[in-house]
């Protein structure tokens, strides 16, 4: 076939009919993947919410399924939280219906070996035997804050949970979690707040600063300062924060008013999600504490109609980095901070 070129419109034309008869079949432009979390038996080493504070009891064992397997939450003589791995070390009976003794030991409900609510060594064997010298539970770093419980996956914290702006104690607080798991990683919610084009096309943010220029990246850590004007015209001065892979944080105003977010995610297997959060603020001075419990309310109900313009994405979404452009380079970076992060499963062989 001839074809006359006569100026842009006709290569354009040209293009168009050579692509008609190309049989070459279409391909699909893909990045470099992102390692799903349980990919190859690891996940990221960071600190994952277990449950909430008001979840264990005072005297009593709390399990919750964990990275791909089960963990028990209890507390020692001390009140202090422990998450250890759930599964008795003699025949693997699932420590998480069984009791805490008068001395503060977990005792198991099938044969009655006891492990120390401290270390999670076996302390007793009620047949008299000696106790086997490797006997015990695999115990996490814990930490419990914000009224939820968070163990860390690797052997020693490579970061600690992100502080608020105010004095801890300084600040009425509010943590709870979504009764739903999402189906997804929960690197796929963080990589929300560093795809700065969804916060303008989904959300309909008018930015009024350049994020793009300010995000900060840390070895664990990444912050996106955002000054915007939300479509009905609330202010926000904030700077969300994402922690490891899996904790989003942020500090800021709305309306000049300082308030604080965070969510946390968990993993309890792989592809799925569980959603804790926590929302605090300042009480103004003269204020009461309805006062202060109305305008958490207000934020609660602001970040929720936010969250609830995701979901529905969430829901059908097969997230693969594609076609990238110029407009994705804050999201781009989060894809290579993703895939370099530290990843391992030191309780692997405790929890399943």
């Amino acid at each position: 076939m001839e074809i006359e070129y006569h100026g842009r419109g006709a290569q354009v034309t040209a293009i168009q009919e050579n692509r008609a008869h190309d049989t070459t079949p279409q391909r699909r432009l893909k990045g470099r993947a992102i390692p799903a979390e349980g990919e190859g038996g690891v996940f990221s080493e960071t600190w994952f919410p277990v449950c909430l504070s008001s979840d264990v009891p005072a005297r009593g064992v709390h399990g919750c399924d964990f990275l791909d397997g089960r963990v028990i939450v209890s507390r020692d003589r001390h009140g202090e939280v422990r998450v250890f791995s759930a599964y008795c070390l003699h025949l693997g009976a699932d420590l998480s219906i069984g009791q805490v003794t008068e001395s503060g030991n977990i005792r198991c409900p099938f044969h009655g070996w006891e492990y120390d609510g401290g270390s999670g060594r076996c302390a007793h064997l009620p047949s008299g035997d000696p106790v086997p010298p490797r006997a015990s539970l695999y115990r996490f770093p814990t930490v419990e804050r914000y009224g939820v419980v968070f163990a860390f996956n690797g052997v020693e914290p490579r970061f600690s949970i992100p502080d608020f702006d105010r004095p801890e104690d300084s600040l009425v607080l509010r943590s709870g979690t979504f009764p739903d798991r999402f189906q997804v990683d929960p690197w796929v919610i963080c990589a929300n707040t560093p795809d700065l084009l969804h916060v303008t096309e989904l959300h309909h943010f008018d930015m009024r600063n350049d994020p793009y220029e300010e995000a900060t990246w840390q070895d664990y850590s990444a912050t996106f300062p955002i000054h915007a004007v939300a479509p009905a015209g609330v202010v926000f001065d904030i700077r969300p924060e994402i922690h490891g892979t899996n904790l989003f944080h942020q500090n800021g105003t709305v309306d000049g008013r300082w308030f604080g977010w965070s969510t946390w995610m968990g993993i309890p297997t792989p592809g799925q999600t569980t959603v804790f959060y926590t929302i605090c603020a300042q009480p103004e001075p003269g204020e009461t504490s309805e006062q202060t419990g109305e305008f958490l309310d207000y934020v609660l109900d602001l970040e929720m109609s936010i969250a609830s313009e995701d979901v529905p994405i969430f829901a059908g979404m097969r997230y693969t980095p594609g076609n990238l452009t110029r407009g994705d380079r804050v999201l781009a970076r989060f894809f290579e901070y993703l895939r370099t992060f530290p990843r391992s499963h030191p309780s692997a062989e405790f929890l399943n």
